[in-house]
C-alpha cells in the first residue's frame, strides 16, 4: 500500500467533507474512538505534529491520521486545522482536481472508520491488515472520520503528481525520523520500521 495515496485520498476527502460541529441544541459529539489515539503514549493527542500547537482548543478542529501495515500501525500523525490546510495547498492543482472527481465518484462516508470508504471492506475482517484511518475531531469530540484499505490506495497512484508527492516526502522528512528515500510511504515491511514523530509527542 502506498501511504502517499491513502493519506492524500483522505486529506482531500476529510478537507471537501462538512464535519460540522454540532449546534447548541443537538447532541455533544462522542469521544475520540482509541484507535485514533497515538500508539506511542495510548491517549489522545494533544499537540499538531507539523507546528507544535496545542489540539485540544484549536480553533476549526484538528485531523488525526494512522496507517497500518499487517496489522501494525507504521505511521501516525495530528494535524491542527491550520497546518492541514497549508499542507493541502501545496497539492498540485492537477492532484487535487483529480482526488476531488475520485472522492465525487468513488467515496462514501458511511462506513466511517469502520470500513474502506471506497470498497466497503470492513476493517474486522481478517484480511484487512494494511489500511489508513484519518478522523476530525474538535478539543475531546470526535466530529467523523474515514478509512481507505491498501488497495484501494494502491490504486489511486496515477492521481497524484509528482509534486504532491514531493510535498508528502518533504513533510516525511521534517517531521518523522525514518529511513531515507520513499520507504515511508511504501511500507515495504523489509525496510519499513515504526516512525515516530522528530517532536515529541505531549498528552
Amino acid at each position: 500500500m502506498s501511504l502517499t495515496n491513502a493519506n492524500a485520498i483522505t486529506n482531500v476527502a476529510t478537507a471537501m467533507h462538512d464535519f460540522s460541529s454540532p449546534s447548541p441544541d443537538d447532541d455533544a459529539p462522542p469521544p475520540i474512538p482509541e484507535v485514533l489515539y497515538s500508539d506511542y503514549t495510548d491517549e489522545a493527542f494533544s499537540h499538531c505534529t507539523r507546528c507544535g500547537e496545542s489540539l485540544k482548543d484549536f480553533p476549526g478542529g484538528y485531523q488525526v491520521s494512522k496507517a497500518w501495515r499487517r496489522n501494525e500501525c507504521v505511521f501516525e500523525y495530528a494535524l491542527c486545522d491550520h497546518c492541514r490546510t497549508a499542507l493541502m495547498e501545496e497539492f498540485s492543482t492537477g492532484s487535487k482536481e483529480r482526488l476531488a472527481q475520485f472522492q465525487d465518484e468513488h467515496v462514501t462516508f458511511e462506513g466511517g472508520i469502520d470500513k474502506c470508504s471506497v470498497c466497503g471492506l470492513r476493517r474486522s475482517e481478517d484480511s484487512t491488515t494494511d489500511f489508513v484511518l484519518t478522523g476530525m475531531m474538535e478539543g475531546n469530540g470526535y466530529l467523523g472520520g474515514i478509512m481507505v484499505c491498501g488497495k484501494c490506495g494502491e490504486s489511486t497512484q496515477e492521481l497524484l503528481s509528482s509534486e504532491t508527492k514531493d510535498t508528502w516526502r518533504r513533510f516525511r522528512d521534517e517531521n518523522f525520523d525514518g529511513p531515507p528515500g520513499d520507504h515511508v510511504f511504501d511500507l515495504d515491511p523489509n525496510v519499513m520500521p515504526s516512525v515516530q514523530p522528530k517532536k515529541p509527542v505531549f498528552v
